[in-house]
């Protein structure tokens, strides 16, 4: 049958083989992971179709044996009562039973080795959907790994080729805060004492203007 021969053969398929010859793995592991996925589903419904199979073949030989016992029997229960025309054709009945047996049990035997190559085939079709998972959870963890690794050499490689435009504007804005905020503070070294200086010789005047206006009063009150 072509589905057990497709069965047997992706169950017998070698995953690094497969990937050796290949250009892109990860595509191919995925499509393989497919396949193994159509092969498990069909293997299922062909075994349980070949239990079936098997249990109806069986039940049949079990009943032609019991046929052969019980027409053997007969014959020699008309043996025993002097019927040797019933004892022939009970025996006639038995070897027919014997023959119908002997042709079926070849199938059953056939049937049974079936069953147990693709139950076989069905294992292996698990262990290597397990490990072709595994293997596809590796490569891309390995392609995640590569990627960022490479955005970060990128990175690096324009740092080193020099200072974007923008971070060099935005140090230049810090270095003019940074000189705005210095020349503040020296500006405020300079004017304070200015302005206390000013506010003496202004003070200083006021007492003058109120020296000379008390001395002009005193001398007229003494001419008076």
């Amino acid at each position: 049958m072509a589905i057990l021969d497709r069965i047997h053969r992706i169950a017998r398929a070698n995953l690094a083989q497969l990937l050796d010859r290949v250009e892109s793995p990860e595509e191919e592991i995925t499509s393989h992971i497919r396949a193994l996925e159509d092969a498990a589903r069909e293997a299922k419904d062909a075994l349980a179709g070949f239990a079936v199979t098997v249990k109806r073949q069986e039940q049949a030989n079990e009943a032609l044996r019991k046929s052969c016992g019980e027409w053997q029997a007969r014959a020699e229960a008309a043996i025993e009562a002097g019927d040797e025309a019933t004892a022939r054709r009970a025996l006639g009945e038995r070897l027919k039973a014997e023959e119908r047996l002997a042709a079926f049990e070849p199938v059953l035997e056939g049937r049974r080795k079936t069953y147990d190559e693709l139950r076989d085939d069905l294992v292996r079709i698990h262990d290597q959907l397990h490990e072709a998972r595994a293997k596809l959870m590796d490569l891309r963890a390995r392609k995640l790994a590569a990627d960022a690794e490479k955005s970060m050499s990128q990175r690096v490689a324009t740092f080193d080729r020099g200072t974007p435009a923008g971070m060099e504007r935005l140090e230049d804005e810090v270095l003019a805060s940074e000189a705005s905020a210095e020349i503040e503070r020296d500006m405020r070294g300079v004017l304070t004492p200015l302005s206390e200086k000013l506010e003496r010789d202004v003070q200083e005047r006021k007492v003058d203007s109120a020296l000379e206006a008390l001395k002009a009063r005193l001398g007229k009150d003494a001419k008076e």
